[in-house]
């Protein structure tokens, strides 16, 4: 019964996603946002949930629906994630709508939502892939966690270099195509081990320096925002994510609480819930700070992957103070 309740969650989720950006960031590049990731998780998460449950890759129904399942669940993730990301960097003038911080915070809020998901389906068994020996009382990061992380890092570049930077203009825009498959590639013609970990290492300190000194912005221009008309409110459409967001949160404690009766399980969802607190931009840095500060006391080591994105943030936030203060000093 969960997982029918979660698998309806997920297409209503993805509906309001689709309506959000459809108002919000048109309809051109809805399209191609959605289209482009249902693709790409199609065929790696797709096919893969089939292979977990050791079922031949056929055209059942019973196939099918475990296909769709674990592809909505990813599609709704990467969704939530650029919304997140977008309103949480936004927070920081100096790095508002650079697409390397937005790059780097989106892959961490994929890798938050992937790490309470693959927490909770773990315990439950969903998808028939078989409960975790001791899965309650293991809350170390998934293997999953680390994969979509690298692989939202290159699907959000190539999207973003393509869709809405200042290369989508350029004849060569398409290159950046092949950065999905660069980690597969990788792994395919060197193997995993040395190699892999060589790759990923020179990944995350590329955009780490990046996001920190590349001033490679958002590039809207030409795209066409239809007008909200009649009952449908601005302000609603706003907040659709948001509430896709919370939604989701609330419906894992209670598999956790209610279904599973699993307390401890509700350690996974303070990643995400501290990345939903920093993307609402009334709430001050510094109560999400001390919030982060009181869990790494009760939680210790459990709560360091929730106080990441938190101690970044404020070191971004730092930086853009720095910068602000240097032009201050040069004009003056």
């Amino acid at each position: 019964m969960s997982t029918l309740i979660f698998f309806n969650f997920c297409i209503s989720g993805l509906i309001l996603l689709i309506i959000n950006s459809y108002f919000k960031k048109g309809l051109a590049l809805t399209v191609n946002f959605f289209l482009f990731i249902f693709m790409l998780i199609f065929i790696n998460a797709g096919t893969q949930s089939l292979r977990l449950i050791n079922l031949p890759v056929n055209t059942s129904l019973s196939n099918i629906f475990h296909a769709t399942f674990s592809t909505a669940i990813w599609v709704l993730v990467f969704g939530l994630a650029w919304h997140i990301g977008e309103k949480t960097i936004a927070r920081i003038a100096y790095f508002k709508a650079r697409i390397f911080t937005l790059i780097l915070y989106a892959a961490i809020t994929v890798a938050a939502l992937v790490y309470a998901v693959e927490i909770t389906a773990a315990n439950i068994g969903w998808l028939g892939i078989p409960q975790a020996i001791n899965a309650g009382s293991c809350l170390g990061l998934p293997d999953i966690t680390r994969r979509l992380f690298y692989f939202s890092v290159y699907f959000f570049a190539a999207y973003f270099l393509i869709s809405v930077s200042e290369y989508k203009k350029k004849e060569w825009k398409t290159i950046f195509f092949v950065l999905p498959f660069l980690h597969t590639w990788v792994i395919q013609f060197f193997g995993k081990g040395y190699p892999q970990i060589i790759e990923e290492s020179i990944v995350l300190l590329a955009l780490f320096l990046l996001a920190f000194v590349s001033p490679l912005r958002f590039d809207y221009s030409g795209v066409s925002l239809p007008k909200a008309q009649g009952r449908i409110k601005p302000r609603l459409i706003e907040l659709l994510p948001m509430l896709v967001a919370i939604t989701l949160i609330f419906i894992l404690s209670f598999i956790d609480l209610i279904t599973i009766q699993n307390p401890r399980l509700l350690i996974s969802l303070l990643p995400i819930c501290f990345l939903v607190l920093l993307s609402i931009p009334r709430i001050p840095l510094i109560f999400v700070i001390l919030l982060n500060i009181t869990c790494l006391l009760i939680f210790k080591k459990l709560a360091i992957f929730a106080a990441l994105p938190v101690l970044l943030l404020a070191i971004f936030q730092l930086a853009g103070q720095l910068q602000f203060n240097k032009k201050d000093h040069s004009t003056s």
